[in-house]
């Protein structure tokens, strides 16, 4: 049961960005599926990939795309938990709010930076189905800024890139950096 749960959340994963790509334009086409259901109860059909809700139907393919592999670490994070810690605190009278608090918490703070850090990574790739969604120059509610970086590249701005890569670089490190500075919780 558990194992067939975890495949169909991976699948997302298994499909190329192109076809999904590809998906996505028939579903949100001006006479698409998308707009297809919402005639049925009397709403007008609207082009979802140029305009302000481009940005949404990027957010939900990158929703769609990675929620099975974040749902799969949770699950593991939480499978690490020792089941005797939940039984030490319920002997001491804790209740369910105070066991969720004080062990499972605790117990998913590594995989909670785990999938923070993953996530931020992840949303970098999004450029990918923006870039094939949209093209070059697509509406501004999805340019993101490896469509900038892409245009300094096409007209050799060096200088920019330069730029660019070292803020980005800091703006990577500083969490990193500021995770180490931090003093944790000694493992006993």
């Amino acid at each position: 049961g558990g194992t067939v749960f975890k495949t169909s959340l991976l699948i997302p994963l298994a499909i190329p960005v192109a076809s999904i790509v590809l998906l996505w334009k028939l579903f949100f086409h001006p006479q698409g599926l998308v707009n297809q259901i919402t005639a049925l109860f009397g709403m007008p059909g609207m082009n979802w990939i140029d305009g302000d809700t481009a940005f949404g139907v990027l957010v939900f393919t990158y929703v769609w795309k990675n929620l099975g592999y974040d749902v799969v670490l949770w699950v593991a994070g939480l499978a690490a938990i020792p089941d005797e810690l939940y039984e030490a605190a319920r002997v001491d009278g804790a209740g369910i709010l105070a066991r969720f608090l004080y062990v499972t918490l605790p117990g998913l703070s590594k995989t909670a930076v785990l999938v923070v850090s993953l996530s931020v990574f992840n949303s970098f790739k999004v450029f990918r189905e923006a870039y094939l969604i949209a093209g070059e120059y697509p509406d501004e509610s999805i340019y993101m800024l490896q469509h900038l970086f892409n245009h300094w590249f096409v007209t050799l701005d060096i200088q920019k890139m330069s730029a660019a890569s070292v803020l980005l670089l800091l703006a990577v490190l500083l969490p990193v950096i500021l995770k180490g500075l931090i003093p944790g919780r000694k493992e006993a």
